[in-house]
């Protein structure tokens, strides 16, 4: 399996986002059955095959609506080429980073609703962010050294990644720290990945990290929502998960291929 890099992961992310997206669309204007075999979208076809077949994709999904309802349904490869599982039509796919936008206009809905302030200390609604310590190197063993933040992380360092907090994707000393620790990657989806120290004191200056990912919980926590822990009637958000287990049973795997194997 090729390494993760940060342009793969954009791209294979962004196609796969695509396919969910239009695919929403259809379904919500279906009034009609799907034409797979219309001349009119040979060249699609083509163009998802061979993108599955020269293994730039495990797999697609791909749907074209107009008003009057589901005019093309194309599924591609596989869910899980792993374990054999066919692409379908409601396969659910990973959107990657680009649950951050979302993740930030519901914090900034409860900034608007008065819930919260930008200027906030975060540890008031995540007492986790109380004493956060910065990752200063390490010593002649390999062992991490921590230091205490001499800064409070605010609300507003979260929505605007200046909080210290970076990604071991793009960072060879919190890929280190990851590995001398044994500390899950936050691509896991673990909680223990959010023990990761800081790279620097927050607020000195930008890099792309968890940032948003604390964001997410600090949205989510029930110290924001209302005195009685219910979300808000206007709130646009969802709570989650309500069918956690049948959407991971939709879940298409997010895999890179190994193009040198046959």
């Amino acid at each position: 399996m090729n390494e993760m890099t940060r342009r793969t992961v954009l791209t294979r992310g962004t196609m796969a986002a695509a396919a969910a997206h239009l695919g929403a669309t259809a379904v919500q204007a279906a009034g009609e059955a799907p034409r797979h075999s219309s001349g009119k979208f040979k060249a699609i076809d083509a163009a998802m095959l061979k993108a599955v077949n020269d293994r730039s994709v495990a797999g697609a999904v791909a749907m074209a609506a107009t008003p009057k309802g589901m005019v093309y349904e194309g599924l591609f490869g596989k869910a899980n080429p792993q374990t054999g599982a066919t692409m379908r039509s409601d396969a659910v796919f990973w959107l990657l980073s680009m649950t951050k936008a979302i993740t930030a206009t519901a914090c900034m809905q409860l900034v608007e609703q008065g819930r919260i302030k930008l200027d906030d200390d975060a540890s008031k609604y995540l007492p986790q962010l109380a004493a956060p310590k910065v990752l200063v190197g390490f010593d002649a063993n390999g062992q991490p050294q921590l230091r205490p933040a001499k800064n409070t992380i605010k609300v507003h360092h979260l929505l605007t990644h200046t909080s210290g907090y970076t990604y071991a994707n793009w960072s060879d000393v919190i890929a280190r720290y990851e590995t001398a620790t044994g500390l899950p990657h936050i691509a896991t989806c673990q909680n223990a990945a959010f023990d990761v120290p800081l790279e620097f004191e927050p607020g000195e200056r930008w890099q792309y990290g968890i940032s948003m990912d604390w964001t997410g919980k600090l949205s989510t926590n029930s110290r924001v929502r209302s005195t009685n822990g219910a979300i808000p009637s206007k709130s646009t958000q969802s709570p989650w998960p309500l069918r956690r287990q049948r959407i991971l049973g939709r879940t298409a795997q997010l895999l890179l291929l190994d193009r040198s194997s046959s």
